[in-house]
């Protein structure tokens, strides 16, 4: 490479993506399909989401939020 490259980062990918999407695509659609679209797309990125907290919450250390030591001993 002569360094008349210039590399976008993933971001700037992410963005160009989903603003030709939007251009191309979401546009020319009537609102009531617009919205469907934008909404099932929100809630798939609520769904990854939750799925990582699960997985996250599962990859806890055993004990992890329990009571250490004496606090356990109570009569």
């Amino acid at each position: 490479m002569d360094g008349d490259v210039t590399l976008a980062s993933k971001a700037d990918l992410a963005f160009d993506a989903l603003r030709f999407l939007y251009v191309g695509f979401l546009s020319s659609l009537p609102a009531w399909a617009r919205y469907t679209v934008l909404a099932l797309f929100g809630l798939t990125v609520v769904y990854g989401f939750v799925g990582w907290l699960r997985r996250r919450a599962a990859d806890a250390p055993p004990g992890a939020d329990a009571v250490h030591g004496d606090e356990a001993r109570v009569r």
